[in-house]
């Protein structure tokens, strides 16, 4: 077998500004294998967009390893500027030719490109953060996306079975779970930030004035044809835009503040509109759920967990999918302005007819005599694919129409 070399040699970008993470400015050179870098992709090892680095040329520099080396020696690579436009410059001076790389030597491409540190590292030496990765500073562990999730996960679990199936604690942190479940993964497909707390506060403002007893559909017993398609019309035209107004508040909020607030925090583009508008709707679907689970659980019926559950995810999926797709309008509207009521109305009818259709067929399924369960299930299955549909096709239209769509494509 061939020996393992002992050192292994990599590149730093100090200054990567596509990157979030510290693994995406490290490039390992290979000890048999010359590194070329520039923005050719079908040339280059290290691609560099030239939109963030305009110094770069389209083969700039190469960096080989030198031949004879025992894998138990220090590898020597030597680096060399293929006749760049802007040149190479190695701690300051402008590189003429070729030359051997020395430990820490910084490397930067152009006047004002990107700047790389070339290091080395005993492959034996056992490090602290190797044996304890806690204590590593590069980690940045706030900063995955899976550290969250998981430890939301553990505590739920943890919860649910610290509690009963049939105790209302259990249906409650299961509805929790499942409502963060969904807005993290909406959050994260649509690779846009929002401060948190802006997330929190939307949903606050929606979630509780329905448990401080704020009720849209009508309760009295009658349950006539014409009554539940009045009540069902009304429930969608006054759901969709109660949900929809505390993103009408940031929209107009975020046009009074000040860069760079107003950008981070004011509705400008669909993406934010859809981050907002579901988290709206997540606030919502969680506060009606919590009132269903009391009101279900007060009737002790032994069926009632296994009814429930359908019900909630029901919920749960359908209003995120409305006011997600109305919020994708609403950030619309920000980026055409002269469009900028038709499109509000369009989103809100949207939302709204989607949002009615399925109060429509479910109050028509709880009476047997206008729609038997063989058609009205799967009219139902029906109206809520075409609503995630929908949302789906809104979120990736949203992230094509993003005015930053040519700096994460680069990103990802």
């Amino acid at each position: 077998m061939p020996e393992t070399a002992r050192y292994k040699g990599f590149l730093k970008q100090v200054n990567n500004s596509a990157a979030s993470d510290s693994e995406q400015t490290q490039y390992v050179l290979s000890p048999d294998k010359t590194i070329v870098i520039g923005r050719d992709p079908s040339h280059c090892d290290i691609v560099l967009d030239s939109n963030d680095y305009p110094d770069i040329s389209r083969q700039h520099l190469k960096i080989s390893p030198l031949s004879s080396q025992s894998p138990r020696d220090m590898p020597v690579w030597e680096i060399c500027d293929l006749g760049s436009r802007n040149g190479t410059y190695v701690n300051g001076q402008r590189l003429q030719g070729c030359q051997t790389l020395q430990l820490q030597d910084h490397i930067k491409i152009g006047n004002k490109g990107s700047e790389f540190i070339f290091q080395c590292e005993d492959a034996n030496i056992l490090s602290i953060t190797d044996v304890f990765p806690l204590t590593s500073k590069k980690l940045d562990l706030h900063q995955k996306g899976y550290l969250l999730p998981g430890i939301i996960t553990v505590l739920a679990v943890v919860g649910m079975l610290a509690t009963k199936k049939d105790n209302p604690s259990f249906a409650y942190i299961l509805v929790a779970y499942l409502v963060t479940a969904s807005h993290y993964i909406i959050h994260n497909i649509c690779h846009k930030h929002k401060p948190w707390w802006l997330l929190l506060s939307v949903a606050l403002a929606t979630g509780l004035p329905i448990l401080g007893g704020l009720h849209f559909k009508d309760t009295s017993s009658e349950h006539s044809l014409p009554a539940i398609l009045t009540s069902s019309f009304q429930v969608g035209l006054l759901v969709e835009l109660f949900k929809a107004l505390p993103v009408l508040l940031v929209y107009v909020l975020g046009r009074l503040l000040q860069s760079p607030k107003r950008e981070l925090i004011g509705v400008w583009e669909p993406l934010d509109g859809i981050l907002l508008g579901t988290a709206c709707a997540t606030a919502f679907a969680l506060a009606e759920t919590y009132l269903e689970v009391n009101e279900e659980f007060k009737k002790s019926s032994p069926e009632v967990f296994t009814l429930l559950i359908p019900r909630i995810l029901g919920d749960i999926s359908g209003e995120v999918a409305y006011s997600g797709c109305f919020g994708y309008f609403i950030g619309l509207s920000a980026l055409k302005p002269f469009k900028r009521w038709q499109l509000l109305g369009i989103g809100y009818l949207i939302s709204a007819a989607m949002h009615t259709l399925w109060e429509i067929v479910y109050e028509m399924l709880k009476n047997h005599t206008f729609l038997p369960s063989l058609v009205g299930n799967p009219l139902l299955a029906l109206i809520g694919s075409l609503a995630y549909v929908f949302l789906v096709a809104a979120i990736v239209k949203a992230n094509q129409l993003s005015p930053n769509n040519s700096h994460k494509s680069a990103a990802h």
